[in-house]
């Protein structure tokens, strides 16, 4: 389990942090997604199939997600960045990703 949910988590959150989701509105909705991804593959273990049919489950909204930055200035993806770490569910992604890696 933990090899492929950390390579979800791991391709996940990259994509969360390159694309600066998470935060207000569309933003947010980016976040909440990301941990409800996140929590759907913490519990299906070592099962690849289900790893693949969660990742095909969201990808249509992670991929509204990476286009948010888009046209996007550095000066816009920084305060997009700073939003989403405002916002509660990144913040819970965070504490999962802490745990996930043996953090506190």
């Amino acid at each position: 389990m933990r090899a492929l949910t950390k390579t979800l988590m791991a391709v996940a959150v990259s994509a969360f942090l390159f694309t600066s989701c998470g935060g207000g509105s569309e933003v947010c909705q980016c976040a909440d997604t990301m941990l409800s991804m996140m929590k759907e593959a913490k519990d299906v273990k070592d099962d690849k199939s289900k790893m693949d049919a969660i990742q095909e489950k969201y990808k249509a909204k992670m991929e509204k997600c990476q286009k948010l930055d888009e046209g996007k200035t550095e000066e816009q993806k920084k305060k997009m960045e700073e939003e989403m770490k405002a916002c509660p569910a990144y913040q819970e992604v965070e504490k999962m990703m802490k745990e996930s890696l043996g953090g506190n």
